[in-house]
């Protein structure tokens, strides 16, 4: 039998069983973070509650974009076309100001979704628990199942590093306050 033909069948055999254990995991995730800010519900709730807000302490303003919709509540909307991030865009879907916001992200047509939400209450020292919890669905995508079983992880430092971000920000905004 020829080593070559060995191989190749082997290699098939290899990428046919990764492609099925693809298509067999689920393409779903889930994150979640929680952090007490040294800031009131309402002043936390300028940063979260609208596009512009959200942009100063995630990475969105990276990507750059588009604003639609309404300048704050339900329907305001950052579009993007980026190389990198693909094309998509972040909705804002509901709001109940100054304790909770949620938001749709939808990228390359809605072929990959998340859905998050955040909530804000208060802490018991002072100050605010914002709690923050994103799911997704990479679709039937057998290469992105794959990733999904790393995305609770990896999802969730980044939601950590945007919190940290936002507890900066509202740091300077005290420190510089008259």
């Amino acid at each position: 039998m020829n080593p070559i033909k060995v191989f190749i069948s082997a290699l098939a055999m290899l990428l046919l069983v990764v492609v099925g254990v693809g298509f067999a995991l689920p393409g779903t995730w889930q994150a979640r973070q929680a952090r007490e800010l040294g800031a009131s519900p309402e002043e936390v709730f300028r940063y979260v509650g609208t596009v512009d807000g959200w942009s100063e302490w995630t990475p969105m303003p990276f990507v750059g974009g588009a604003r639609s919709g309404p300048d704050q509540g339900p329907g305001a909307t950052l579009s993007w076309d980026d190389p990198q991030w693909g094309e998509g865009s972040w909705t804002l879907t509901a709001l109940e100001s100054p304790r909770n916001m949620q938001y749709e992200v939808s990228v390359e047509g809605g072929a990959l979704r998340t859905w998050g939400d955040v909530t804000l209450s208060p802490a018991e020292g002072g100050g605010t628990l914002i709690e923050w919890q994103e799911r997704g669905d990479f679709g039937w995508n057998p290469l992105l199942s794959f990733m999904a079983l790393g995305m609770s992880r990896m999802q969730g430092e980044e939601m950590s590093k945007s919190l940290d971000a936002l507890a900066a920000l509202l740091a300077d905004r005290s420190d510089s306050a008259p």
